[in-house]
């Protein structure tokens, strides 16, 4: 067996060095393996600078660094391949989850609510962030992991803002519309700026870029989908002139009531199915703009934000069994029916009937307008009484 001398035990420690190994017990871990093999092979009669050459060219493909490099990785992603069996099932289990969420939301069906929410969690805050992780072992460049850490980013920020939308939670636009613009007129030029330098990826570049560009302006447009101005303008006239229609017919009851011995019980079940719908009109409009709370009564439909959201309706009105449901509305509308069944002079005054008004499956803004006429109807009702007496 040959015996190194401490000069070749030098000389080896160097020539590692040199090579590109700089972590210390990178390399007196080397140098151990390469001095057994040397003992063990070597006979002294060659040259020992030929032999160890031979020896150390056994431990890499290209460079003796590369050694290096993958005890960093071992060290650093030592649970890579569970990261990625994780990755794997969180990603099936949240696409499940919205998708079944969505056909549940869609049937209005119980639960909906709980899988949008679960799979949702499941998606920005286990599959997107193991992405980025495994994202940063695989880009070599540090300005293009930076680059794809800062996109995963802006997904997670925009799949959150996705939920806060769908739930009509506060804060959805700022999230979505927010992370939808950084992604579209920032990352993407960032991305196709550092991955079009490469020769390599320039041609994936192009390619990427022009489906997320794409992508993110054809996502803005279905989501900000709005009618039409003049559209728009023409049915808040419509509840605009009704709700004025209503204020005037309602002085005109104050008028004719002014002798406390007028006050009956239908005026009284006026009284109450009017604040009743009050109530309701602001429960929904509330709900729609993201707030949770009722600013004021009377709201109407010129204080919608988003007149066209169906969600809330199903939400909080069709499906929805508390005070403000479509079911609460339809008991109330039953007690002042058989109020006006007995009222004096019953023949002239005319039962409100919901049963042909579009209240469900619908948007906000029906739903504000049919109400307004029920208000009218209502008003009406209590002035033919008021008159006749």
């Amino acid at each position: 067996m040959y015996s190194i001398t401490d000069d070749e035990v030098e000389y080896i420690l160097n020539d590692i060095e040199k090579r590109g190994v700089t972590t210390e017990d990178v390399r007196y871990n080397i140098l151990d393996h390469v001095c057994c093999i040397i003992e063990n092979e070597f006979n002294g009669e060659k040259d020992f600078t030929k032999f160890y050459e031979n020896t150390i060219a056994r431990f890499y493909k290209n460079e003796l660094s590369e050694i290096e490099r993958e005890t960093e990785n071992l060290l650093t992603f030592k649970y890579y391949y569970a990261m990625k069996r994780t990755l794997k099932i969180t990603g099936l289990i949240s696409t499940v989850l919205i998708a079944f969420g969505a056909f549940f939301k869609v049937m209005h069906w119980p639960g909906a609510g709980m899988m949008y929410v679960l799979g949702f969690v499941t998606l920005c805050f286990l599959f997107i962030p193991l992405n980025i992780v495994l994202q940063s072992r695989d880009d070599k460049k540090k300005s293009d992991k930076i680059v794809m850490i800062f996109g995963l980013l802006l997904a997670i920020a925009g799949f959150i803002g996705l939920l806060f939308k769908t739930m009509h939670w506060p804060g959805a636009n700022f999230l979505f519309f927010g992370s939808l613009g950084l992604f579209g007129l920032v990352f993407v030029p960032i991305y196709f700026i550092t991955r079009y330098r490469d020769p390599e990826t320039r041609f994936n570049a192009i390619i990427h870029s022009t489906f997320m560009f794409a992508g993110a302006a054809i996502f803005f447009g279905l989501i900000s989908l709005k009618p039409s101005l003049p559209v728009k303008e023409s049915v808040e006239s419509l509840n605009e002139y009704q709700e004025t229609n209503i204020e005037r017919i309602q002085k005109s009851n104050k008028l004719l009531n002014s002798d406390a011995k007028k006050e009956t019980e239908l005026i009284n079940s006026s009284q109450i199915l009017d604040t009743k719908i009050e109530a309701i009109r602001s429960n929904l409009v509330a709900k729609s703009n993201g707030n949770m709370g009722m600013d004021a009564m009377r709201n109407s439909l010129t204080d919608t934000r988003n007149p066209d959201d169906v969600g809330v309706i199903v939400d909080y009105f069709q499906i929805s069994s508390d005070e403000n449901s479509f079911q609460a509305l339809e008991k109330s509308i039953q007690e002042y029916n058989e109020v006006l069944k007995t009222a004096e002079n019953a023949e002239f005054l005319r039962p409100i009937d919901i049963s042909s008004l579009q209240m469900k499956n619908t948007i906000l803004s029906v739903v504000l307008l049919e109400l307004v006429d029920i208000q009218l109807q209502v008003a009406m009702n209590e002035n033919s009484y008021l008159s006749l007496k």
